[in-house]
């Protein structure tokens, strides 16, 4: 006797799954009159591919203003590593050229490539090189500080749209996918709706503890009471010493750095790129896994092949624990000693 199914049964299943991915197809088209009505008026986002709205900060002209005013040879930027380092006054007396920096603690690459961007090369200045302070995987993790707590200093960099970094970060958080998900958000609409979710979930704690009434001005002084320079010092580096980064060749095509490059070429400036040495052990220099030096080995390759000046401080024996702080940042007492150690390296950009 036949375990086979009747070929009646076999027919109505294929009908019943035909019927069920129609309903799961044309249902979500019903949400699309109510993502209109939630999204009217909403400002759209600089970055689409991390959020379909933002309420954004505005851009924030001032050290596009100095470097416009300065017009320097040579530009620093980056973010805290580079601020407990360098102090732009004394490096211009100590090289005797005019130099000056796009500094903001709690920001990555998505950062600095904007300050590059729209800062400097939006100033219509062109200096001659500009050199960037990163710590390990920073320039090929273009998801590095746009995290929630960090996200506002973005804005302030940001022009109306940013194309090309926008195109990084797609690709970077969906993939070969980012295709399909355009696709279904062009024919659902649902992006308004989760932002609107989203908005509401952060909103919901807040609204329960101190009432809808208090909730905004109880987020706000949240946030101001853990805010990055109020954060106590502490040993411990504030980036994690190994991440799933470690393979350059892989994360190279969806971080932001071969755009940087590009525009740094198109526009005649020289750049380098500043690795600093974390936090060194009490006997030599930090611990590297066999991971990272691969990944620093090839990343020197890359950028030197490119015309970058690569500057590793890593293993230097001057940088000892006692120049250091907290976490990778070095004592204000010192910048003036590793400025003018580092004079020595810059001043070759500029000459």
């Amino acid at each position: 006797m036949s375990d086979a199914p009747p070929r009646g049964n076999s027919r109505s299943t294929r009908r019943d799954l035909i019927l069920i991915a129609a309903i799961a197809l044309l249902l979500p088209l019903g949400l699309r009159p109510i993502a209109a009505r939630v999204s009217a008026g909403a400002p759209l986002s600089y970055l689409p591919a991390l959020e379909t709205f933002r309420q954004r900060l505005p851009y924030d002209p001032t050290f596009r203003e100095d470097i416009r005013r300065i017009r320097p040879e040579l530009v620093f930027i980056g973010d805290s590593m580079l601020g407990s380092r360098i102090d732009p006054t004394h490096m211009r007396r100590t090289i005797n050229r005019q130099t000056w920096w796009v500094m903001q603690p709690g920001t990555g690459s998505a950062w600095w490539y904007l300050a590059f961007k729209n800062h400097v090369l939006g100033a219509d200045v062109t200096p001659k090189a500009a050199i960037v302070f990163f710590r390990d995987y920073n320039l090929t993790d273009v998801m590095f500080r746009l995290d929630a707590a960090f996200r506002w200093s973005l804005d302030t960099v940001a022009g109306p749209e940013e194309p090309a970094l926008n195109e990084v970060l797609a690709s970077r958080r969906q993939g070969g996918w980012s295709a399909v998900h355009d696709a279904v958000e062009r024919v659902y609409h649902a992006a308004p709706l989760m932002a609107r979710a989203d908005d509401r979930l952060g909103q919901w704690p807040a609204e329960y503890l101190v009432g809808p009434r208090r909730a905004a001005a109880f987020t706000k002084d949240m946030n101001g009471l853990f805010a990055f320079e109020k954060l106590r010092p502490m040993a411990d580096a504030d980036m994690a010493a190994e991440q799933a980064q470690a393979d350059f060749a892989q994360n190279l095509p969806t971080s932001i750095l071969p755009e940087l490059i590009r525009l740094a070429k198109s526009r005649g400036v020289r750049l380098a790129f500043v690795r600093v040495q974390r936090r060194p052990r009490p006997d030599g220099p930090p611990l590297q896994s066999p991971a990272l030096r691969k990944y620093v080995a090839e990343l020197r390759v890359y950028l030197e092949s490119e015309g970058a000046m690569f500057i590793d401080d890593t293993g230097n024996p001057a940088f000892t624990l006692d120049w250091y702080k907290d976490g990778d940042h070095l004592f204000g007492s010192r910048r003036r000693e590793y400025t003018e150690a580092f004079a020595k390296t810059a001043a070759p950009l500029v000459e």
